[in-house]
C-alpha cells in the first residue's frame, strides 16, 4: 500500500510540473506574439488610436509645426483620459510616432 501512495504522490507531482510545464509553454508563446501586435506600424496605430474619436487630420497642425515628445505626451495622456484605448506601451509608441514622424504619419496628412 505505501508504494501505491508514493506513486500516486509521483504521479500528483509529475500532473502539477506537465502543468507548469503547459503553462511556461503558453507564455513564450504569447510573448512571441506580442511582438508582432507590439510592431504595428505608426501610421497604423496613429490612424486606428487617434481616428477613433477625430479626423486623423487632426493632428497634422501639431505635426507640421514639429511638436516634440512632451507636448505628444500630454496630448496621448488626455486622450486617454477622454475615452482613447491604448496601452502604456500603445501609448509611448504613438508619442514617438508624432513627436518624430516617418513618411507614412507625414502621409496622413494633406499636403497644403
Amino acid at each position: 500500500m505505501r508504494n501505491m501512495k508514493a506513486t500516486t504522490a509521483q504521479t500528483a507531482k509529475m500532473a502539477r510540473n506537465m502543468f507548469f510545464l503547459a503553462g511556461m509553454a503558453a507564455a513564450a508563446a504569447l510573448l512571441q506574439a506580442a511582438p508582432a501586435q507590439a510592431s504595428e506600424e505608426c501610421h497604423e496605430l496613429v490612424r486606428n488610436k487617434c481616428g477613433s474619436c477625430h479626423f486623423v487630420t487632426y493632428v497634422c497642425p501639431r505635426i507640421a509645426k514639429g511638436k516634440g515628445a512632451m507636448s505628444w505626451s500630454g496630448v496621448v495622456k488626455d486622450m486617454v483620459k477622454e475615452g482613447m484605448a491604448a496601452t502604456e506601451q500603445e501609448q509611448e509608441k504613438i508619442v514617438r510616432c508624432l513627436a518624430e514622424p516617418d513618411a507614412k504619419v507625414k502621409a496622413l496628412c494633406p499636403v497644403k
